[in-house]
């Protein structure tokens, strides 16, 4: 299956095979571009979040937790399972405690807080502890079957 990747350098699209076994190169600028697997959930920064937003060619669901959460502890394997059951979404986490400027920019009050990205938008905000059968239900038009 073909998918289409823009460059987090020059910002151009390049069609490429997802299953290709070679580093893909931009068409236009020649840097190396990385196609995301989910295997585990990706942590992010304050200096990765936004470039990481914007570039990824999945919807990217953004788990905002600190480690001394407890509701946040429980979703830690809910969002585990999520990430490898499924390749439609991709994982990641961002520490509110270790970045600030993210967590405040997206005016995250309460943890856990879920935001997904698609296409560099909010596109859906949840907030709480859930179990993996409602977090697919509540991201199912998102979710497809390869």
């Amino acid at each position: 299956m073909s998918i289409i990747v823009r460059c987090p350098a020059c910002g151009a699209k390049n069609k490429i095979n997802e299953k290709t076994k070679k580093k893909p190169l931009c068409g236009k600028c020649k840097t190396p571009i990385l196609i995301q697997q989910n295997v585990s959930p990706i942590h992010l920064s304050d200096s990765d979040f936004d470039n990481f937003i914007r570039t990824s060619h999945k919807p990217v669901l953004v788990d905002f937790w600190a480690q001394w959460c407890g509701p946040c502890r429980l979703m830690s394997p809910v969002l585990d399972s999520f990430a490898n059951s499924q390749g439609s979404i991709v994982v990641a986490k961002v520490d509110t405690d270790r970045n600030p400027v993210t967590s405040s920019k997206f005016q995250i009050f309460s943890i856990p807080t879920l935001i997904l990205f698609d296409e560099g938008k909010e596109v859906k905000r949840l907030t709480g502890a859930m179990s993996l059968q409602q977090l697919e239900s509540l991201l199912k038009p998102w979710i497809t079957i390869n």
